[in-house]
């Protein structure tokens, strides 16, 4: 339902558009006011959704009553003088209306708000879904804990050149050493930095930074080998190697 006030200091011009207006199953006239300042204390108040608003009103102008106002809502002027057009687009008038208009043109000015309305309404859905969804992005892990006996060494990741599964547990290698970590590969792929990590098999994740070199290898796919002391080498899958020529430019 739209909430709709009207300010319109001329009596007959009031209660014609008020009873147009009433012929309109959602919409709703919560007020009607022909001074100006008394207009913009009842939108403060009451918050309307749609104005109709005269630009020429006994006090002070229509365009004065928005200046007013910290209440935004959707604004139609009515007048019997065009020159007033174009500021009133300035403020962002949704329609701007001639007296004596025809109800043909009233209710052409309506949809526009409806429109308007509906616009409106589907962004603010949009960016509840939005913020629902939303998510805070973690930190980039870089430092990984791996627990020997009564003993837990903190790993840098800068240390690692690969992750590898083994008899389903996943070790951290380093250029001389593994050691048996508390994370799964796929918890890794989604913490560890996308610009030094890439997962290149269902089971071994390798840091870019230790790559030595890359060959093909059977089926399409290719093999690697890495800076560590045992020269090791390490199957890409023919999917992760398409992906991994793209993001190394070969």
């Amino acid at each position: 339902m739209i909430r709709a006030m009207i300010v319109e200091d001329e009596q007959p011009a009031a209660d014609r558009l008020q009873t147009l207006l009433e012929e309109q199953d959602d919409l709703e006239v919560i007020g009607v006011y022909a001074s100006g300042r008394e207009a913009a204390e009842a939108i403060e108040l009451l918050q309307p959704d749609l104005l109709f608003l005269d630009v020429q009103l006994s006090d002070i102008s229509g365009l004065d009553v928005l200046k007013l106002i910290s209440h935004k809502p959707a604004v139609v002027f009515t007048t019997a003088y065009d020159q007033y057009a174009i500021e009133a687009f300035e403020l962002r008038a949704i329609d701007y209306l001639l007296k004596p208009f025809s109800r043909e043109r009233l209710l052409e000015a309506v949809e526009r708000v409806k429109e308007h309305v509906r616009d409106k309404e589907d962004s603010v859905h949009r960016l509840q879904e939005l913020l629902a969804n939303w998510q805070p992005q973690q930190p980039f892990l870089r430092r990984i804990p791996s627990k020997i006996g009564d003993r837990i060494y903190i790993l840098n990741d800068d240390d690692i050149v690969y992750f590898g599964t083994e008899n389903k547990l996943v070790f951290a290698h380093l250029t001389d050493k593994k050691y048996l970590i508390n994370y799964t590969l796929e918890e890794l792929q989604s913490r560890l930095d996308p610009e030094k990590f890439f997962r290149i098999h269902r089971s071994t994740i390798v840091n870019l930074n230790y790559v030595k070199t890359i060959e093909s290898w059977f089926g399409g796919g290719y093999k690697m080998t890495v800076k560590d002391k045992a020269n090791s080498e390490l199957i890409i899958s023919r999917a992760a190697g398409k992906q991994l020529r793209q993001k190394l430019g070969w």
